[in-house]
């Protein structure tokens, strides 16, 4: 065999190797089914392959296939799934438009009130005898200490200087009545016990 033929015999071959590995172009554009507009972000795949796209801002994708069948799916959020198979043998195009998914949604509403009870705020009641046992010299808030979701301490040792916390939240951010009246002040929300002693 002579060089020629050997040089003929390569350049087929590479020409035959290069045809049979030519990867096509396959785009579209995804759409709602309804109202037509472009749906961005949408996810476009080979099912069993790693090879996808996402669509842009005009609904427009592409990929990039050897030659053969294929199954394209496409799917977006809030959308159903949509699949269609494919022989790619050159450059084509595949469009898809998308339904809304109709969801369901059953909601049960339970709700529950403490016996005896003509308020829908929680709370709690303290008998003027408790009140008198437990209370003695001390300030009012030192009382609530007794009542559920409720600290109390004594700040500064003298008269008035307690301070309470309700489920976490300082006196300041948490209305204090007393007998229904809001005894906060007005600036800044803080509780003088001094003037209730």
């Amino acid at each position: 065999m002579t060089k020629l033929h050997s040089f003929i015999i390569a350049i087929i071959l590479l020409t035959a190797t290069s045809i049979f590995a030519q990867n096509f172009n396959v785009s579209g554009v995804v759409k709602d089914a309804i109202s037509g507009e472009a749906l961005i972000g949408a996810n476009v795949y080979v099912a069993d392959m790693a090879r996808g796209s996402a669509s842009d801002e005009n609904g427009k994708f592409s990929i990039s296939l050897p030659a053969g069948t294929y199954t394209v799916v496409c799917s977006y959020v809030g959308y159903e799934r949509v699949e269609k198979e494919i022989e790619v043998k050159s450059d084509m195009t595949v469009d898809f438009s998308l339904k809304e998914r109709q969801f369901t949604l059953t909601v049960n509403v339970i709700s529950d009130r403490a016996k005896e009870r003509e308020t829908p705020v929680a709370f709690s009641d303290l008998d003027k005898k408790d009140i008198q046992f437990n209370l003695g010299s001390r300030d009012i808030p030192m009382v609530m200490n007794t009542v559920p979701s409720t600290f109390a301490t004594n700040n500064g040792g003298g008269a008035g200087d307690a301070r309470i916390n309700v489920r976490g939240f300082t006196q300041r951010n948490v209305a204090i009545m007393i007998n229904g009246i809001p005894i906060n002040d007005m600036e800044n929300g803080w509780v003088y016990w001094s003037n209730w002693d």
